[in-house]
């Protein structure tokens, strides 16, 4: 019996590695991918064998071959990942609204649907019936029958408790502790899982780039609040409970303006939109938080008062800067990452923002410690959280549904991870 178990771990690993394989790199023939999972020709053969017959793979003519007719054996074919083997939908909830992706086994994104939700006065039990709501609007609009997906990822700004599937503390939200995961489930049949906005930003990066990000990494999220995604080891460090790495929760100066979370001194008191907006004002220590989304233009109005030389618009960016460089100092002694990436739209800003940034950093830090640091922006028109959200659902597929046989023979198993 103890064989039995082994050989089905093994099984499942080696499907795994496959399927790992060809979501970082694509289409490959046979002995490509031998060459990038270490697995022997034999276990190829039979692996791949038996993830066609389970629907899970296809195979494709090799791209760019030219037709030889005399030519002997097998034609050239690579091993891709059947796109309509499953669907899956990914969520982003941000204040007073929510969009949601509907996207093939493949990852390509096939329909799309915004809304807005008012989010902050939402009643923590209906909520999820709200957004169940959407998801059945989204692939009505997509002719998709809701049999046909096999996951829901859940993306939000603040702390998300991945173990309960709770909202514990969200900007976009008055109240704290909202269900989600199971209450999705309840509502829609599908499993769920929910995680942090800036944490499936990471997990973007490493599936668009593992050689880049492959190491220890953060990428700061900069706008409507302000957020870190860690990558320890080419993977997205969560915590035990999924609130690891609340950078933007971290104190920056003891007693300073009030920040959404309800603490003073956040690094988000500085950094986030409505910080930088309070801090032009000149009214930053007096006046509350905005717990409602900061019209783009208004951020765009004072960015061009900055680049005028307008001195209190200038000053409200160079201390988002200073405040995001020392919180990065300190990361940096702690962790010493090969890459910092910094996301969202407020890199729009960047050049204002960036020299004080990093002038914080030299400040903070001892240059032996930071000088091996990289630091770049990811462009602010790619979609991160959606992609990211996406990537972390398939992947969820891969190893606990694709790794076993089949999705027609794997209820159990999806009633089992829910």
């Amino acid at each position: 019996m103890r064989e039995k178990a082994d050989s089905d771990l093994v099984r499942r690993q080696n499907r795994r590695l496959v399927l790992d394989a060809l979501r970082q790199h694509g289409p490959l023939a046979r002995i490509e991918l031998g060459r990038h999972t270490g697995l022997s020709p034999g276990s190829i053969t039979s692996i791949a064998a038996q993830l066609i017959a389970d629907g899970i793979l296809q195979e494709v003519a090799e791209p760019h071959v030219p037709v030889v007719p005399m030519r002997r054996g097998r034609p050239l074919t690579q091993l891709d990942i059947n796109p309509k083997s499953a669907h899956v939908v990914a969520v982003k909830i941000s204040i007073d609204g929510i969009e949601l992706a509907l996207a093939d086994t493949r990852g390509t994104i096939l329909h799309r649907h915004t809304s807005r939700i008012a989010t902050y006065e939402a009643e923590p039990s209906l909520f999820a019936q709200s957004v169940a709501s959407e998801i059945r609007t989204l692939l009505s609009k997509a002719r998709m029958p809701l049999r046909r997906i096999a996951r829901i990822g859940v993306a939000v700004q603040g702390v998300a408790d991945q173990q309960a599937g709770t909202i514990v503390w969200s900007p976009a939200f008055r109240h704290r502790n909202i269900q989600v995961s199971a209450a999705l489930q309840r509502e829609l049949g599908i499993p769920c899982s929910i995680a942090n906005d800036a944490n499936m930003i990471a997990q973007a990066l490493i599936s668009t780039d593992p050689d880049r990000y492959g190491e220890t990494a953060a990428v700061v999220f900069i706008g409507y609040g302000v957020g870190m995604g860690l990558i320890l080891n080419g993977q997205v460090y969560h915590g035990p409970t999924g609130a690891a790495a609340e950078f933007g929760h971290m104190n920056h100066l003891p007693g300073g303006p009030l920040c959404r979370c309800g603490r003073r001194g956040c690094v988000e008191a500085y950094a986030a939109d409505y910080s930088i907006l309070r801090w032009a004002s000149g009214h930053a220590d007096r006046q509350p938080p905005s717990f409602t989304a900061i019209p783009a233009g208004e951020m765009q109005a004072l960015e061009a008062a900055a680049r005028r030389g307008e001195k209190p618009a200038m000053d409200a960016f160079a201390k988002a800067g200073e405040a995001l460089g020392y919180g990065l100092a300190r990361m940096m002694a702690l962790l010493s990452p090969s890459r910092i990436a910094l996301a969202g739209p407020g890199t729009g800003a960047i050049e204002l923002i960036e020299p004080h940034l990093r002038q914080a950093i030299g400040d903070g830090i001892v240059e032996e410690l930071r000088r091996n640091v990289e630091i770049e922006v990811v462009p602010i028109h790619t979609d991160m959280i959606i992609q990211g959200t996406i990537d972390g659902a398939l992947r969820h597929l891969d190893r606990e549904v694709f790794a076993h046989g089949p999705m027609a023979k794997r209820q159990p198993v999806l009633e089992a991870i829910a």
